[in-house]
């Protein structure tokens, strides 16, 4: 304002208001700006003189203030050319920013434009960002297998996903455990007996009989008599014992007709016998004796020459026991096994009900109702009127988090961001409007957000039944642009994404101003003064909510200066 009263013109109060706006950190515009998704700030910017004359800048990174850069931009298109060439009037990316070294303003590192603030979000919405990637994949994965192959891809395999790598890793420590409680799991023994001579000639003849002896004695199912004692195993190199039995045991095993899935070896029946048992365990009509695993072996010497498992009998008629069924070999107990979280946890305490008469009869005060601060973070714009009756607007934002690299956001656009409707020369009120826009940027690009509300303020209609204009009220036209024209337009019916738009416009005539402000957002801040005032007033405007509309203005009057002599 101070710039306006000493006769500053109506482009230079814009730049300079949107500049102090890009300096403070809870704007995105300049610095503290949203990131991009590799975590670099690029800035949108545009300005509009009276004549309706433009520049903007796109993408710019490495620029502290992208309205300055747009300033200079606009002031090259004046200049003539040689060659007769066209100056630009939008510059994106890097050729924006070497446009801007060029004119001699600086270009600063990626960091200096980054805010703490601007970080943190970024990390936040990256982390965000991964984790919904990560969801879509798996999502994807299942349908895909729940789909039927086709015969095109019924060959191709697939990398398993993270849930299904889980399951098979549950489904392994289930049947470990199973294992473990059946008696059927020892991984203390890497050799499994062979058959005696009887087995073999019974298995010869009974094939099914043959296969239950097998696996009988693959799996430890008995325990021996309570005479037997075990004897302690040697930790000497004497007595190693070499778990691949006897020399030419894996030769022999392997033309052994015996071995099966669960074997790693299997001995012949010549040296597994102990010469503890005999040949014969009782008539062929007696039920088999239980076997177990018992570890011998004393010195190198019997170890070379016997195997590392012999058939001891037990008693043929004792029932089997509980812990019988849970006999596991001291190897396979000091296995470790993944840990499970309990199913249910119940606390140690035990449960009692906690007095609350204190609680019912003085019940405590409700908390006192805070009110939700506000953070500024979005598009801002200004709008000036100089003393010479000229109008100019401009526009800056950091666009939206997590963009692309490139994405141009409309405040780069003009007659998206900002507009200006030049006065007419046979206008007698002498009429102009400008209007800057905020939201969400695709659908005002499509809609042409900033021109149609200024048209709109202009002609002073609104959009009618059929596609025809009606007059209507200013306030009425500018609600209208938003229900109709934006909302109401097909491309943002029919899009994706929720269609957001704060509008601020300002009419000028020879009566007066007439500011305007309109939102469907949840929420809109605002900032006024002409020079008879000696402060703003500034305002947070707030809708019902559910994208209803809000809006807002203000007028202000010329004061007629008497004439002399009255």
């Amino acid at each position: 304002m101070i710039l306006l009263k000493n006769g500053g013109s109506a482009l230079d109060a814009v730049e300079i208001a949107i500049k102090v706006l890009e300096d403070r950190e809870i704007t995105n515009a300049g610095y503290g700006s949203n990131l991009a998704i590799d975590g670099v700030v690029e800035c949108d910017a545009s300005i509009v003189d009276h004549h309706g004359r433009s520049g903007g800048v796109g993408a710019v990174a490495q620029i502290k203030n992208p309205i300055s850069l747009a300033r200079l931009v606009l002031e090259h298109t004046t200049q003539q050319l040689t060659l007769r060439r066209v100056p630009p009037n939008l510059l994106v990316a890097q050729g924006a920013t070497d446009f801007a070294f060029e004119q001699g303003m600086p270009v600063l590192p990626h960091d200096a434009l980054v805010s703490p603030a601007a970080r943190e979000r970024w990390i936040r919405w990256r982390s965000d960002l991964r984790h919904a990637e990560r969801k879509a994949r798996e999502a994807e994965a299942k349908d895909r297998a729940y789909s039927l192959p086709s015969s095109s891809s019924s060959n191709v395999r697939t990398d398993p996903t993270p849930a299904h790598e889980e399951k098979a890793r549950s489904r392994l420590r289930q049947e470990h455990t199973n294992a473990l409680m059946a008696s059927v799991w020892n991984e203390g023994q890497p050799v499994s007996p062979a058959p005696s001579a009887q087995d073999m000639s019974d298995s010869s003849s009974d094939p099914m009989m043959s296969m239950s002896r097998q696996s009988m004695a693959a799996s430890p199912s008995s325990r021996s008599s309570p005479d037997e004692s075990r004897p302690e195993t040697p930790e000497s190199e004497q007595d190693f014992i070499d778990p691949r039995g006897p020399p030419g045991m894996l030769a022999q095993s392997a033309r052994s007709p015996f071995i099966n899935s669960a074997q790693s070896v299997v001995s012949s029946p010549s040296q597994s016998a102990s010469p503890d048992v005999t040949d014969g365990h009782g008539p062929s009509t007696q039920a088999p004796y239980d076997i177990e695993m018992s570890d011998v072996g004393t010195g190198r010497n019997r170890a070379d020459t016997e195997s590392t498992t012999t058939l001891l009998p037990s008693s043929p008629k004792q029932p089997p026991t509980p812990n019988a069924m849970s006999f596991v070999s001291e190897a396979a107990l000091a296995t470790p096994l993944p840990s499970t979280p309990p199913e249910h946890v119940q606390s140690p305490s035990p449960r009692a009900t906690t007095p609350l008469r204190h609680v019912t009869e003085n019940p405590p005060l409700p908390p006192p109702l805070t009110r939700r601060p506000d953070h500024i973070t979005d598009t801002v714009g200004a709008i000036a009127i100089d003393c010479y009756g000229n109008i100019a607007c401009g526009a800056s934002s950091g666009g939206i988090g997590m963009k692309y690299r490139g994405r141009i956001g409309p405040a780069a656009l003009v007659g998206v961001g900002a507009a200006v409707v030049p006065i007419d020369a046979d206008d007698k009120d002498k009429t102009c409007v400008a209007s800057v826009t905020s939201g969400t940027g695709e659908h005002m690009a499509t809609t042409m957000a900033a021109t149609v509300c200024a048209e709109r303020l202009y002609h002073g209609v609104q959009k009618a039944r059929g596609g025809g204009f009606e007059s209507a009220d200013d306030d009425e036209a500018i609600r209208s642009m938003i229900e109709k024209d934006f909302m109401g337009h097909p491309s943002v019916r029919n899009s994706n994404s929720a269609g957001a738009i704060g509008l601020l416009g300002v009419k000028k005539t020879r009566d007066g101003v007439y500011l305007y402000f309109a939102h469907n957002t949840d929420s809109f801040a605002l900032a006024s003064m002409h020079s008879d005032e000696s402060r703003p007033v500034c305002t947070m405007s707030r809708n019902a909510g559910n994208g209803v509309v809000a809006q807002g203005g203000r007028a202000v009057r010329y004061k007629r200066r008497a004439k002399r002599g009255d």
